[in-house]
């Protein structure tokens, strides 16, 4: 009896632990997508929190490793997202469509995201390779499975699957990069003006009949 109360205290334990740690990166992503990762000192980010800089290192090794579990969170987060929405559609054609609509609007509602990407790409290119391939892998493997069933069925015509998932992948990458250097790092006084509206969805329409385009069986 004794023991099963101490594994029940141990479990809410850990629960709480890594309900602290998600508090903490989800509040210090802001600061690190404002101030840039070299910008930002542990000091801000507890004060910011309310904390003693004791507490931030309970937690997280250093501010490198802080900053890189900002990164992975926010990664796995679009995994679940992406999974959530695309395994949802049954037909190969709807599921690219999908996963196109669904990777734009989550970087529509995580712009700080973007911007902590290009830093730990930047900052730490070994990191971001290992964090990223660990995402991708799954990514891909889907991608083709879905490319294979779109030709099994008559929908896409035949192709090199490996090759077209990379492009779809790189394609998807591609629109996000050229969205952060030309629009998202824009002069805010710009963003500001009536009417303008900086967004990834905008460019779902066109990016999807793109990928279609090459795969659709004509």
């Amino acid at each position: 009896m004794e023991c099963e109360v101490n594994m029940e205290m141990e479990a809410k334990k850990a629960q709480l632990v890594e309900k602290r740690k998600e508090q903490i990166l989800t509040a210090t992503k802001h600061i690190f997508a404002q101030n840039g990762f070299r910008r930002t000192q542990l000091d801000q980010i507890a004060a910011y929190l309310n904390v003693g800089k004791g507490t931030l290192y309970r937690y997280f090794r250093d501010k490198k490793s802080l900053f890189l579990a900002v990164f992975e969170q926010g990664m796995c987060q679009l995994r679940q997202t992406m999974m959530s929405k695309v395994e949802a559609v049954a037909n190969p054609r709807d599921k690219i469509a999908m996963a196109v609509k669904t990777y734009f609007e989550f970087f529509d509602n995580d712009k700080e995201l973007i911007e902590i990407s290009m830093q730990v790409r930047s900052e730490f290119k070994d990191d971001y390779s290992r964090i990223f391939l660990e995402l991708y892998g799954d990514y891909i493997v889907r991608i083709q499975e879905n490319l294979r069933n779109g030709i099994g069925i008559g929908i896409f015509r035949d192709l090199d699957v490996e090759k077209t998932a990379e492009a779809m992948s790189a394609t998807l990458q591609g629109v996000l990069q050229t969205f952060y250097i030309r629009e998202f790092k824009e002069d805010s006084a710009m963003q500001g003006q009536v009417g303008q509206r900086i967004s990834l969805s905008d460019r779902t329409e066109a990016v999807t009949a793109l990928l279609l385009e090459g795969v659709l069986k004509r």
